[in-house]
């Protein structure tokens, strides 16, 4: 069953929870993670607003984002409950770990803790979208029991570029969890491939295509990042290094490591439109809610005496879910009529001019 406070969340919560996932693994998805949390700091909001978490790993090494967090008084759980170390995968299909419910649950209830007085949340994926699926505890699955929105971190070019979007995107949406859009990152500076030719096309693509997506920005590569913080280092392991769930915690940052985040604050500054971000994962907050809600209800529904023992969940989540679904009929029709009204004041201009 879920949480109490995603029972909670569900009713309308206020922590706007993102989780930045990638079309590949070390696409960057730490680095964009550290960008956007840079990037609420210098909007405004105070360390204690804002959070992040990796609920699921593949790494144990300690990033730059965790040691930025560190050095910023940013609250974060860079090594979650789940680790896929070395022979984890064939250890649960031979019956260890529990089930996929215990995973995803361990993951949902790691980022609620970490969520708890929060205005933002970051929510780190693992790889591309189905790592995990293995053992029912993709990044899919955590967003669908966290009741997060989805942030794609995309690759150089065009076709290629949105082509991946679409695969990635696609896994998300066929779980009905929101992607608000895309940023694509390490795009040449110069050449066919150029940020500047490759923005043309791909803006292009989403306004005909993905018109309610954005594309908020395309990010160049950049050799210092690379030299000062390689962001997605992997430690593989053989073993959780904190199998007693015990918060880790990292030293701060050095001289080099400061000026590699200084970087990729200049380069969100210029590139990234984070105000959007944040607007639009606000603006996502009920489709997110519901989602979240069906879950909990086919949780119950599967477990219809767990149901009986626990009324009070079950009337939380119908009470929920009957909220959510009011106010996005109640948005979408708000929405409908702003549309209609400038139609007919378009139209009405329209017939002015013509007459005059």
């Amino acid at each position: 069953l879920p949480s109490r406070s995603s029972e909670g969340r569900t009713m309308g919560g206020g922590c706007q929870r993102l989780l930045v996932a990638g079309d590949r693994s070390h696409c960057g998805k730490s680095t964009i993670s550290l960008g956007i949390l840079a990037s609420l700091l210098d909007a405004g909001y105070s360390p204690k607003d804002i959070a992040y978490i990796k609920p699921s790993t593949q790494c144990v090494a300690a990033t730059l984002t965790a040691r930025f967090c560190e050095s910023n008084g940013v609250d974060y759980v860079h090594i979650g409950p789940v680790v896929f170390y070395r022979g984890f995968t064939r250890q649960f299909l031979d019956g260890e770990h529990g089930t996929s419910d215990d995973l995803v649950g361990k993951c949902a209830r790691a980022v609620d803790k970490v969520s708890a007085g929060k205005r933002f949340v970051v929510i780190d994926g693992v790889g591309y979208p189905s790592v995990g699926s293995i053992v029912g505890c993709s990044s899919a699955d955590i967003a669908v029991r966290c009741g997060a929105r989805v942030l794609i971190v995309g690759k150089q070019g065009v076709g290629d570029a949105v082509d991946s979007f679409n695969l990635c995107a696609a896994y998300f949406e066929s779980r009905g969890i929101p992607v608000v859009g895309a940023i694509f990152n390490k795009l040449a500076t110069k050449g066919l491939y150029s940020i500047d030719k490759c923005s043309v096309y791909i803006k292009r693509y989403f306004a005909r295509n993905r018109p309610h997506q954005g594309v908020y920005g395309l990010i160049p590569a950049q050799d210092g990042l690379a030299s000062l913080a390689p962001e997605e280092t992997c430690g593989f392991t053989f073993k959780h290094p904190d199998p007693e769930g015990l918060v880790l915690r990292v030293e701060g940052m050095s001289e080099d490591e400061r000026a590699a985040v200084d970087l990729v604050r200049e380069l969100f500054q210029t590139h990234v439109d984070i105000r959007s971000i944040i607007d639009d994962v606000k603006a996502r907050e009920v489709d997110s809610n519901i989602v979240t809600g069906v879950h909990a209800l086919r949780a119950l529904a599967a477990r219809p005496l767990s149901a009986l023992r626990a009324p009070g969940s079950t009337i939380a989540a119908l009470v929920g879910l009957t909220w959510n679904l009011s106010m996005l009929i109640l948005g979408r029709s708000v929405a409908f009529i702003r549309s209609r009204l400038a139609s007919q004041e378009r139209t009405l201009h329209s017939t002015l001019r013509q007459t005059s």
